[in-house]
């Protein structure tokens, strides 16, 4: 019999399901997007070995089944381990084309140091569990940035655009490429005590010439809802960013990194 979990974020309220074969969500979310498979005992008996404890049944329902996200090749849930707490336990769909999921958590590891990737706390070849973002906390940035934008609030504007750029330009150093921020969509987060996270790293690689610096930059330059108006408010000459992107993509240098933030008005 499932419990119910209250939280302080109401949107994390569900149903807990402790780790035990009788359950029938639990099957379902680790056999997804089958009702049964072989491999079922065996991943439920290393996740209580790595002191899980149970599944909390929150979300979106995704062919009747409540869960934080799904992808081509994983789908995520809400979960409690002993150890870290409740986080986001990614598992990797039985009808994946990928093998494992140690080549996003490696992706994980090495984007740390940006700051911008969701804490990592633990995996194996089939899960990763990492930071759970609370939709209390953490807003779509794109949400963030068009209010300060059309409340005309420069001072707010520059900071939280200076602390992405700066964040991406460690991204680029660690040679991780996200891929998908041209578009940041759903993908990128602005959290209450001002951190910025993004998600979804399935997609991600190692490059040696990673773009997510200029990707973001393309967007918010080109694609952004109110782009005309941050131009004007900052002042922008686009064909000088467009100078100064191309030239920083040329060595990733610091030196080119500052002369970008001074194209677009945030040093």
């Amino acid at each position: 019999m499932a419990l119910e979990h209250i939280s302080e974020d109401t949107a994390l309220d569900g149903e807990v399901h402790f780790l035990v074969p009788e359950d029938s969500y639990v099957k379902r979310v680790l056999c997804y997007p089958r009702s049964e498979c072989s491999e079922y005992f065996e991943r439920i008996k290393l996740l209580v070995g790595d002191e899980f404890v149970y599944f909390l049944e929150t979300g979106t329902s995704v062919l009747g089944l409540r869960v934080l996200g799904k992808g081509y090749s994983a789908v995520v849930v809400a979960a409690k381990n002993t150890r870290y707490g409740l986080g986001a336990l990614k598992i990797l769909r039985i009808d994946s084309r990928r093998g494992s999921l140690l080549w996003e958590a490696d992706v994980l590891k090495r984007a740390q140091i940006s700051g911008l990737a969701p804490r990592l706390y633990t995996y194996r070849d089939f899960y990763i569990f990492q930071e759970l973002l609370s939709p209390r906390i953490c807003r779509p940035y794109s949400v963030v940035l068009e209010k300060l934008v059309l409340s005309g609030d420069v001072r707010g504007v520059k900071r939280i655009l200076a602390e992405t750029m700066k964040s991406l330009f460690r991204l680029d150093v660690s040679q991780v490429d996200h891929t998908e921020l041209n578009r940041p969509g759903g993908h990128m987060f602005y959290c209450e005590d001002g951190r910025i996270v993004i998600v979804d790293w399935e997609s991600a690689k190692i490059s040696s010439k990673p773009v997510n610096l200029t990707s973001f930059t393309s967007y918010i330059v080109f694609r952004f809802k109110y782009k005309v108006e941050l131009r004007e408010l900052l002042n922008w000459d686009v064909g000088k960013i467009l100078s100064a992107l191309k030239n920083y993509k040329l060595t990733y240098s610091s030196i080119e990194f500052e002369n970008v933030l001074s194209a677009l008005g945030l040093v």
